[in-house]
This record gives structure tokens, C-alpha cells and sequence, in this order.
């Protein structure tokens, strides 16, 4: 895992090292121009995104101000692909979440659990159940949004 190696103590591969691995895969994805050459990849990152969207404005940024480094292999900004990946729910926090909807949308957002790791929820989807949604967007993040993922539905 990302900075095992320098993070021994309090944990920190797992509170800090995963959710910057999840958001390296994301922005490789992104930078790589994997998504723009398989536009039909059904995409899921765990974590909520990990830092991605809690960094979605410094890696816009570093895009707009130095292409020359980021956008070397593709030129669609990371912006644009909001929207056009899964993400699942489990952040532990109910601004998190909401801030993931804000991002993402009621249809990319799919039920975590992080089940057997103790990081997982006590009581699978209690977050999403917990959020002031419709219960049609709670039923679309707890199982019809994984459905579209898995099946191209």
C-alpha cells in the first residue's frame, strides 16, 4: 500500500495511504487517456474516490497551469470526467457524501461496506440511509446504481 513503508505509525497507510492510492488510480486513469480510449469502461473507485474529490480543485489546477506536465497524454480536463465514474459511498461523513453527490450525481454513487476491514460501517449503508435523499436516491445508491455498474444497465 502507498506509504507503508514511510507511514508506520497511527495507521496512516490506511487512513491516509489508500484513499491517495485510490485517487492516483483515478487520476491515472484520467491522465493516462485510458477513459477517453475505452469511453464504454464501467469504472468503480473505492473509497468514495479516496482524495480525489476532497483534491478535485489542485488537480484541475496543476492541469490548467501546467499542461505541459499533466495534460501530456490527454487533453480533456479532469472535470469533465465527473460523472463518468462510479464511486462508492463509504466516507464516514455525511458532508463527505453529500459533497460526493454534489460531484458525481445520484447515479455513480454505489453502496461501500470496506467489509471484513475495520474501516468498514458498523451497519452497512447506515450513512446513505442516514442522508435527507428521496428514497428513490437511497434506494439507487444502496443497490440500482451497482446494478447499472456491474451489467451496463
Amino acid at each position: 500500500m502507498m506509504g507503508s513503508d514511510d507511514m508506520k505509525r497511527y495507521w496512516l497507510p490506511w487512513l491516509v495511504g489508500m484513499p491517495a492510492e485510490s485517487s492516483r488510480a483515478l487520476c491515472s486513469l484520467i491522465f493516462g487517456g485510458v477513459l477517453e480510449r475505452l469511453p464504454s469502461l464501467r469504472v468503480a473507485i473505492a473509497h468514495g474516490g479516496g482524495s480525489f474529490p476532497a483534491t478535485l480543485g489542485r488537480i484541475q489546477h496543476g492541469f490548467d497551469v501546467r499542461p505541459d506536465l499533466v495534460a501530456v497524454d490527454n487533453a480533456v480536463p479532469p472535470t469533465e470526467y465527473l460523472g463518468k465514474f462510479w464511486v462508492d459511498s463509504l466516507v464516514h461523513d455525511p458532508h463527505d457524501l453529500a459533497n460526493l453527490m454534489r460531484l458525481v450525481g445520484d447515479d455513480k454513487i454505489v453502496m461501500g461496506s470496506d467489509y471484513p476491514y475495520p474501516l468498514g460501517e458498523a451497519v452497512p449503508g447506515e450513512l446513505v440511509r442516514s442522508m435527507p435523499w428521496s428514497d428513490a436516491v437511497k434506494s439507487k445508491v444502496l443497490r440500482h446504481n451497482a446494478e447499472a455498474w456491474l451489467y451496463g444497465k
